[in-house]
């Protein structure tokens, strides 16, 4: 896209200064570009030039950051040589190595080191990594427990009695945990934490009422009854057409009248709604003579239809509201007890941790949002104050994943809420995708909803062409996206207005020697098709997941081979010219990794398919990984009958099924390290290649647990790759060099350990 060929919107979004701008950008809309645009325009205005480093530029990702520094150097440059000479695009290119494009992570950061003094912070701390930091919370929580339970505090106790089972107090550990994460994702955790317990002390059925879980849950209960009545209006109109079935008529229409009574008093209360849900009742339908109906497949719809409305109209009065509103405020009551001292424990666990992390000189990075929000809103520390003033526009990329405390955290460096607003906000709700971590997409919807297309402190700009994709995948895109979006699924209504638009040129083709682009493509995995009995048995082993990436496998291969002698390309970004595909111009994208990558990853192996799986959990999952921890959990501890067995049957040990069955048979009451001693003693008849394989293993072994008491880990584990030849071998396996590269990550990661 040249510099000149913006669309309307995109030059509204770049030039409309003053105010707090919301750009709606839909997916390919190039929303970095006019990004990037508005920062150049900003800092070279002629009249009011802006030094860059005036500008906060907040974006998700470290990645997201560097690309685009990268990006406005590379357009100072391209509008240096047009004006060499220009003094402030000279300054601007000097300033750019210190402005504030970064993310909010790393704001935080520089906000707290550059006022640690404010809230008595020691200015040497440093970042915990996730696994220390996981490893403290564990630490502190069970410190924690292990206090309460000496203190014999009660609270405490039916906290545990409520919540825990039989066995263990694992659940209400991970409770805790759960509770911590959610609450620090919030501007002022204890406070939420206190409110909401505080929500649960509720003494009378009014109370109950204005309840915010009660409007939720009446939320639900109008669209279930908004679908129901729309299921029985359909079963109406299907009897009032179909001839015989006239008898039913007035039935369906008692059914709807009963159905909207309901609905219309939902917003009555809840003692209203269970007098109503308890009295309903569906009367019998009347009898029909089967000669005189002229569709009887539509009479079973129908019947199909009523019975299903029943079922859902019982289940509501049956599960939901199988106790008396005098009996629901009674259950809530009694929870307030264990929400109060579950709340206590929550905020116990934040002061205890924040302590270790204080004792440690650290901290994790939730500590860097609320610490930073701490200076910011310390009254005597004018840094907010000194903030606002300074920064002439504050830019937030990626919106829609913002939380709670970044937004606490934007509106006070910023003049939002001031006569000069200055917040320039861009996302896209529909690529909302981290709730999981809290985000508050709702943040964007209710600027999207209050702001005005027109004039105002408020403005929205909605960018809906599409530059990125062909015709065809905005279509299917679009056609999907209206199916299934509501304001309750999808957060909006996906109407024309939000619908993609074409905004890319593809240069057509009529070469019979190549192919680009293509319709959208579904592959359906039908496993329930009858197929030859040949096919099943190859195939009887497989999963789901197998088949999935072997028909990957095979598409890829396919695209590759060049097809009925016509070569599949695609469009080079560098050159703008079609070029043959490559492996490395495809991607595979999976709803979630853990249990699908390695599959992935070994199927596309075997094909010869160089691939990569970009992953946390996969790595740990990873075969290579798995056999050198269990190697690790041996020659700490030997009597751990799993992680030996899985060293035993690795290419390490190389024992036989055979073998570990006869090791097992020795003694079955007894762990199987000290069965492979009693072998090696020959204290029973076994062959002699079994003795023997037990006596290297005990040798080895016992060097092993030698060495580790004296050398450093991340030296150890490399010491064990190269004495069992382990890291030569995977290398050898179907991608060699990823599972190379997953040992290395895992001493890397021991190094770091060993530093900390």
């Amino acid at each position: 896209m040249g510099e000149t060929k913006w669309t309307e919107e995109q030059l509204k979004a770049i030039e409309t200064r003053r105010c707090n701008l919301l750009i709606a950008a839909a997916a390919g809309s190039g929303k970095t570009a006019v990004l990037v645009e508005r920062i150049i325009r900003i800092i070279t205005n002629e009249e009011n030039p802006v030094d860059i480093d005036r500008l906060l530029v907040v974006t998700f990702t470290s990645a997201a950051a560097s690309e685009m520094r990268e990006r406005i150097a590379s357009a100072i440059t391209k509008a240096l040589e047009k004006s060499p000479n220009s003094k402030n695009l000279q300054k601007q290119l000097t300033l750019l190595s210190r402005a504030n494009i970064t993310t909010m992570h790393s704001f935080c950061l520089d906000v707290i080191k550059n006022n640690f003094h404010i809230i008595d912070l020691d200015p040497a701390f440093r970042i915990l990594d996730e696994t220390e930091g996981m490893l403290l919370r564990s630490e502190v929580l069970e410190e924690l427990f292990e206090d309460k339970y000496e203190n014999d505090d009660k609270e405490f106790l039916d906290l545990v009695e409520a919540y825990s089972d039989s066995k263990s107090d694992d659940k209400l550990k991970d409770i805790v945990l759960d509770l911590y994460k959610f609450s620090m994702s919030g501007p002022w955790p204890q406070r939420w934490l206190r409110d909401k317990s505080e929500e649960f002390n509720i003494n009378t059925i009014e109370e109950l009422d204005k309840s915010s879980w009660m409007k939720v849950f009446i939320e639900n209960l109008v669209i279930e009854l908004q679908g129901l009545i729309s299921m029985e209006e359909k079963a109406l109109e299907l009897c009032e057409e179909t001839s015989g079935l006239e008898p039913y008529i007035d039935t369906f229409r008692d059914d709807i009248t009963m159905l909207r009574m309901i609905y219309e008093h939902l917003g009555a209360g809840v003692e209203e709604i269970y007098n109503r849900l308890s009295s309903a009742s569906f009367s019998k339908l009347k009898t029909v003579r089967k000669a005189n109906v002229s569709d009887e497949n539509t009479q079973s719809r129908v019947k199909a239809i009523r019975d299903d409305v029943k079922k859902k109209i019982n289940k509501l009065r049956d599960e939901i509201f199988s106790m008396t509103p005098d009996e629901m405020l009674h259950s809530v009551k009694a929870s307030y007890t264990y929400m109060k001292a579950l709340s206590s424990l929550v905020i116990e666990f934040q002061d205890r941790f924040s302590n270790a992390k204080k004792e440690k000189g650290a901290l994790d990075f939730n500590d860097l949002e609320h610490l930073c929000l701490k200076i910011l809103t310390s009254e005597d520390s004018g840094v907010a104050d000194n903030f606002k003033e300074y920064f002439d526009e504050v830019l937030v990329d990626e919106y829609q994943d913002s939380n709670a405390v970044q937004e606490a955290i934007i509106d006070l460096v910023s003049r939002k809420y001031s006569n000069d607003p200055n917040v320039f906000m861009v996302g896209d709700v529909k690529q909302s995708i981290y709730r999981f971590r809290q985000a508050k997409p709702e943040l964007f919807l209710e600027k999207y909803n209050t702001y005005s297309k027109k004039q105002g402190k408020n403005i929205k700009i909605q960018l809906y062409k599409n530059f990125r994709s062909r015709d065809e995948v905005i279509k299917g895109v679009n056609y999907i996206f209206k199916e299934i979006m509501s304001r309750v699924v999808g957060e909006l209504e996906y109407t024309d207005e939000e619908a993609l638009n074409l905004g890319a040129s593809y240069s057509k083709t009529e070469d019979d020697n190549y192919v680009v682009g293509g319709k959208i493509e579904l592959n359906i995995l039908d496993k329930s098709t009858e197929v030859e009995e040949e096919v099943l048995i190859e195939e009887e082993d497989l999963g789901t997941i197998n088949l999935e990436a072997r028909i990957v496998a095979n598409r890829i291969k396919e695209l590759l081979s060049n097809k009925d002698g016509k070569v599949f390309k695609v469009l080079d970004k560098g050159t703008g010219e079609y070029r043959p595909v490559t492996y490395k111009d495809i991607v595979i994208l999976l709803r979630a990794t853990k249990n699908w990558s390695e599959v992935f990853l070994d199927e596309l192996g075997a094909e010869g398919i160089p691939v990569y799986a970009d992953t946390g959990s996969g790595y740990f999952e990873s075969i290579e990984i798995r056999t050198i921890m269990s190697l690790l959990k041996v020659i700490d501890n030997p009597m751990q009958d799993i992680p030996l067995i899985a060293l035993l049957r690795s290419p390490i040990m190389s024992f036989s099924a055979e073998d570990l069955t006869n090791i097992r048979l020795v003694d079955k009451d007894k762990y199987f390290y000290e069965n492979i001693i009693s072998i090696s003693k020959e204290e029973f008849d076994c062959e002699k290649e079994l003795i023997e394989k037990c006596n290297i293993f005990l040798e080895r072994l016992s060097v092993w647990r030698k060495k580790s008491i004296y050398t450093p880990i991340d030296e150890f584990i490399w010491y064990l790759y190269t004495d069992t030849a382990y890291y030569g071998y995977v290398g050898a396996m179907p991608n060699g060099v990823l599972r190379q590269a997953n040992l290395r990550i895992l001493f890397q990661r021991a190094k770091q350990y060993e530093q900390t």
